[in-house]
């Protein structure tokens, strides 16, 4: 009886899909940037997509409300570095979703000139 019990929990325990929230936070600072110093490709290019989708998210939103103006032929590469650059000189950073971060790179950085 027993035995038959401890198989039908671990069925039933297994068999359920956990689902995440969603509001868990999918990057810290320290998180996004063991991606961006590796000298993985894949692991670059996850850094890379991630500073893409946030400039991305960034531009979508109102004119009036975020104004950067970033050069046409501006690279990834030099984005990435920058970005590295500025979390390195502002360490207490670390903690904070990277998504945020890296947003305030990009209003301190590339503010429209009037």
């Amino acid at each position: 009886m027993v035995k038959i019990f401890i198989a039908l929990f671990f069925s039933i325990f297994f068999s359920t899909k956990s689902y995440s929230s969603s509001n868990n936070l999918f990057f810290t600072t320290a998180q996004f940037m063991t991606y961006c110093k590796s000298d993985n490709i894949y692991e670059l290019g996850i850094c890379d997509g991630y500073i893409i989708a946030v400039s991305d998210v960034i531009y979508s939103l109102d004119k009036k409300t975020a104004q950067i103006c970033l050069d046409e032929n501006i690279s990834i590469k030099t984005l990435r570095i920058s970005i590295i650059n500025f979390i390195v000189d502002n360490a207490e950073l670390m903690n904070i979703e990277a998504n945020k971060v890296i947003g305030q790179f990009f209003v301190n950085t590339f503010q429209c000139k009037k």
